[in-house]
């Protein structure tokens, strides 16, 4: 959030989409990640 916020203020205006587009695929991505490592912490198998 920290960077995100830091780009928009300090960036030209031309790059403002960018910083969006870049905010939209971490929030993808940060997703995907939590909904695999629930998928993998729900799972009834034992690896013993």
């Amino acid at each position: 959030m920290c960077a995100i916020t830091w780009h928009i203020y300090d960036n030209q205006d031309v790059l403002y989409g960018l910083v969006t587009l870049q905010g939209i695929f971490t929030f993808i991505g940060n997703s995907t990640l939590a909904l695999a490592s629930f998928t993998i912490f729900m799972r009834e198998e034992t690896y013993e």
